[in-house]
């Protein structure tokens, strides 16, 4: 195989569900395996309260969805805030969080202005193109 195949591989690989694939030819063998990571940027406690608080709905409510697959965070570095919370007011130049698929990283706006009433992902899970991230009220 050469580079191409293999990039080509990787990329349907990961846009697949499947968690572990292993190709042979002649010469060489590739076996890629996909972990679930548990990195953490919220404190336990607080985690608790942002799946739990939500904020009165109001007639319109939208959602964030996933524009990529790839994990799901909701700070930029481990330990560091949250970009946003349940209760926070977003424009649509607000980073809501970061998404990571092969080391890079892609911030995802609101492209709404409104308030966060719901987090819908949990922070380093893996998401899927098109998947609910958040619920706004909008103004």
């Amino acid at each position: 195989m050469n580079i191409k195949e293999i990039e080509k591989l990787i990329h349907l690989f990961e846009q697949s569900k499947l968690t572990s694939l292993k190709v042979k030819d002649k010469e060489q063998t590739i076996e890629m395996t996909m972990e679930e990571t548990a990195v953490s940027s919220v404190p336990k406690k607080e985690e608790a309260k942002q799946t739990t608080a939500s904020v009165p709905t109001s007639t319109k409510e939208e959602t964030i969805t996933a524009p990529m697959v790839g994990t799901f965070y909701l700070a930029a570095h481990p330990g560091e805030d949250p970009f946003v919370h349940v209760g926070s007011e977003v424009t649509e130049d607000t980073t809501v969080c970061v998404l990571e698929a092969m080391k890079v990283f892609t911030e995802v706006p609101a492209d709404r202005c409104g308030k966060i009433t719901e987090i819908l992902a949990a922070d380093g899970e893996f998401v899927e193109y098109g998947q609910p991230l958040f619920k706004v009220q909008c103004k």
